[in-house]
């Protein structure tokens, strides 16, 4: 991975390998991401997702295809940072969109500022509902929102699991409410019974909440929430006796599960928009390019480079050379293939057919299940 020194020094220097040679039509792409603080690893990951993708599509130009330069911005995943940096990008006019930012509240309150500025957003990292119900039409994000996850993932435990009776827990001060709204909407349009417990994230008691979801006796207990901050409470359900089904929302689908919680949490199933890429030939050539310059393709990578491949697309398509050019060429539609699957966004920016995938832990590692739906992109 690229270490900090290699991001130029100063908010927004531009970065290319490439030569630009003379007459070329050339546009910027921004990155708007922490590249210092306590988020610096995964700020870097998002920006070498996109740099890569700008290298691969500036060697393999031709005459009439534009030369693409990158800038970046560190917020350092503050509000105040995304803020000031979202008017930086915005008041630049050569870049014709920004990929970014990596936090939930960070990017939602930059939606307008760009939205000012006839700016396209990619986002690569945000699941939360609220991005893309802010009314503004310029947010195109690419992993399934959370209440669209939930909806999937009661879906595969109904089908999988055969599930009676649903648990569900979910720390009310952190990620996870919304991945719970969809769990509880598709079960009561079932008339599947349920019940959610609902408990802090910043002084939880574990056992309170275990107890809590218990007494409704389910069948299968949805984990809302993320690995580090609800991994703990795997064994304490085991410990009370619980023996049956446990399915997580994506927040699971962390290394901290593996490294703090293997044990417990042998076959618990974990849902991702991240698709199992050995799966999908195709993509070879792309994550050994980059595992090479960069260390693991991980799902912050690959859906930042899947957002440039997007906005490249979208100015082959368009032969857009301004912002507000491409801007109207992706509130048509359209379907973009990138390396993470093929994306139709709808009219809020969410993806038209969103899909899922689901891993089991499984000796210490995430083994892969199934997708949600058939698709053309993974052979299973």
């Amino acid at each position: 991975m690229i270490g900090r020194g290699e991001f130029l020094a100063g908010t927004g220097a531009a970065v290319t390998a490439f030569q630009v040679p003379a007459f070329t039509l050339q546009s910027t792409i921004g990155v708007v991401a922490p590249l210092s603080g306590n988020d610096r690893r995964d700020g870097e990951a998002l920006a070498n997702g996109v740099r890569a993708a700008i290298d691969d599509s500036n060697r393999q130009r031709t005459a009439l295809d534009h030369v693409y330069l990158l800038r970046v911005f560190d917020d350092q995943n503050s509000i105040a940072g995304a803020t000031a940096n979202a008017s930086f990008a915005s008041s630049d006019p050569t870049i014709i969109a920004v990929v970014g930012h990596y936090g939930a509240k960070q990017t939602i309150a930059t939606v307008r500022t760009y939205a000012e500025a006839q700016m396209p957003l990619i986002v690569p990292a945000v699941t939360d509902n609220a991005l893309t119900a802010t009314g503004y039409r310029n947010a195109f994000r690419l992993p399934t929102r959370d209440f669209d996850e939930g909806q999937l993932l009661t879906r595969y435990a109904l089908k999988e699991f055969k599930s009676k009776l649903v648990g569900g827990l979910v720390q009310g001060d952190g990620y996870g409410a919304g991945v719970a709204d969809g769990v509880t909407a598709t079960l009561n349009a079932q008339k599947i019974p349920n019940k959610f417990t609902v408990f802090s994230r910043s002084k939880p008691d574990y056992n309170a909440a275990a107890d809590d979801v218990l007494t409704a006796k389910p069948d299968t207990i949805v984990l809302a929430g993320t690995a580090p901050d609800m991994g703990p409470i795997v064994k304490v359900l085991r410990d009370k006796g619980f023996a049956g089904k446990l399915i997580a929302s994506q927040g699971f689908f962390d290394p901290a599960l593996v490294s703090q919680f293997a044990k417990e949490s042998e076959g618990v199933v974990v849902s991702s928009s991240m698709p199992y890429l050995a799966l999908a030939p195709s993509t070879f050539r792309i994550r050994n390019d980059f595992e090479g310059r960069y260390g693991p393709f991980t799902p912050v990578a690959a859906f930042a480079y899947a957002a440039t491949q997007i906005i490249m697309s979208g100015v082959r398509r368009s032969g857009a050379s301004q912002r507000a050019q491409l801007l109207r060429n992706f509130s048509l539609g359209g379907n973009y293939d990138t390396v993470v699957g093929s994306f139709t966004f709808g009219p809020q920016g969410d993806p038209v057919d969103p899909e899922l995938y689901f891993y089991t832990l499984q000796n210490g590692s995430f083994a892969y299940l199934r997708q949600a739906h058939p698709s053309g992109f993974l052979s299973r």
